[in-house]
């Protein structure tokens, strides 16, 4: 192998592994770029439990378009989990530079599974106090290529 194609292959070499990392890192940012603006409201409260619903704006300000799974919602209160949504196998595109939005994710909080969390929340929502939850959004990104987990948490308070 003569010097010239070796030299030849190692720029070819060189500029494929650039031209990964810098793809890579796009993709990361397009990831990061994702943004999920929840919303819950009590959709029904009584002794027996909660219900609340979940609406999700989710936000693409990047130039790609793709496609998510259904979200997973998990809501905590105090670092204990109260409630989650079903997981649902559906995708939802969200265009480049658009939204999505996603509505009604009922989670349902019965009394007897926490308690004492539960009794707490309920007996401050009928006294008509706010309460301050998190709401953890678990989706994949399907670049079509490759699947790219996704979590975001948000603090969202509610009242009656």
């Amino acid at each position: 192998m003569s010097a010239s194609t070796k030299i030849l292959a190692g720029t070819a070499v060189g500029a494929g592994v650039v031209a990964g990392i810098a793809y890579i890192m796009n993709i990361k940012r397009a990831q990061a770029s994702l943004e999920v603006k929840p919303q819950a409201y009590i959709h029904k409260l009584d002794w027996n439990g909660l219900t609340i619903r979940v609406d999700a704006l989710l936000k693409n300000p990047t130039r790609a378009s793709f496609k998510i799974k259904f979200p997973y919602i998990r809501i905590d209160h105090k670092d204990t989990l109260l409630g989650s949504s079903q997981v649902i196998n559906k995708d939802i595109r969200i265009p480049a530079f658009g939204e999505a939005f996603i509505k009604d994710i009922m989670i349902v909080i019965p009394v007897l599974s926490f308690f004492s969390v539960i009794y707490e929340l309920i007996k401050a929502l009928m006294a008509k106090q706010p309460i301050s939850l998190f709401v953890t959004t678990v989706t994949t990104i399907d670049l079509g290529w490759t699947n790219l987990p996704f979590n975001d948490k948000k603090e969202v308070v509610i009242k009656r």
